[in-house]
């Protein structure tokens, strides 16, 4: 799994690109791109990793994520009875801060949406419930054409700006050199997804990302907001929380299915991450 800069297509006639995807050929990399990406997840769930953060998704979210971060989206396994269905449904956009043209922002009636994308650097969220308002505009968005397509696209940007939408990567976080960073990150990316199921040492971290183990610890930190140990440990609970809202596993199976060596540690990390219990989410 290579991290990429993703190059938008340009069309000559249109100021964004916005496609829909039946499968996740799209998201299943690690990208960044110059545009601002927006995403409805009509239907879908699983694991985003973003920036400093990795997050349970599930159907109804809508996301703004900013320029030049990088991002995976690791959707469930599909169920053997529903591979002849799409097993996804998301409208992709992407566009510039500005739309491609000089001063277009500055228009007094834009003047929400420009408030909105200057301080998108740290992404907006959307849960279903508050996504709402936008879903049926992303729908007459996509079968819009011309000028009305892009009235379309600024009235789900105002939306999102009227909602009480949440950051989606932390303070600290250090957006990645374009180049020895994206290599490394994603190596160590790609290592801890295979792997976080099972004991994860730091030398074998340290040995992935080609530093001393003191080195990694503080480049890790500067990185992702996170310890090695507090970014593993939000990757086991993602997946806990996928099992228990969609499995009948009892709480112990979970506990090792996750990757932690025992219950008291589990119910520890769970609750620091999601603020409830493990039997309490699930109920």
């Amino acid at each position: 799994m290579i991290i990429k800069q993703l190059a938008v297509p340009i069309s000559s006639n249109q100021s964004f690109q916005m496609r829909r995807d039946y499968f996740p050929k799209h998201q299943s990399i690690w990208l960044y791109h110059e545009e601002l990406e927006l995403v409805y997840v009509k239907k879908g769930s699983g694991t985003l990793f973003i920036g400093d953060r990795i997050m349970n998704f599930h159907p109804g979210i809508l996301v703004l994520i900013p320029s030049q971060i990088p991002h995976y989206w690791l959707f469930d396994e599909i169920n053997q009875k529903d591979e002849m269905e799409d097993p996804i449904d998301c409208v992709v956009v992407h566009f510039k801060k500005d739309f491609g043209i000089e001063n277009f922002l500055n228009a007094p009636e834009l003047s929400n949406i420009k408030a909105l994308l200057e301080n998108s650097f740290r992404g907006r969220y959307l849960d279903d419930y508050l996504a709402i308002p936008a879903q049926n505009i992303i729908e007459e968005c996509l079968h819009a054409q011309g000028l009305m397509k892009l009235f379309k696209l600024l009235e789900i940007l105002s939306c999102i700006h009227e909602a009480n939408a949440e950051d989606l990567i932390g303070e600290n976080y250090s957006i990645l050199n374009q180049s020895e960073d994206q290599y490394r990150m994603n190596n160590l990316m790609n290592y801890l997804r295979e792997n976080y199921k099972h004991k994860i040492m730091l030398q074998d971290l340290a040995k992935v990302a080609g530093m001393t183990e003191n080195s990694f610890c503080r480049y890790f930190k500067q990185k992702t907001g996170k310890t090695p140990v507090q970014f593993i440990n939000e990757l086991r609970i993602s997946h806990a929380c996928f099992q228990l809202k969609n499995n009948k596993m009892s709480l112990k199976e979970i506990c090792y299915d996750s990757g932690f060596n025992n219950f008291v540690s589990f119910h520890k990390s769970f609750k620091a991450t999601t603020g409830m219990t493990p039997n309490q989410f699930r109920n």
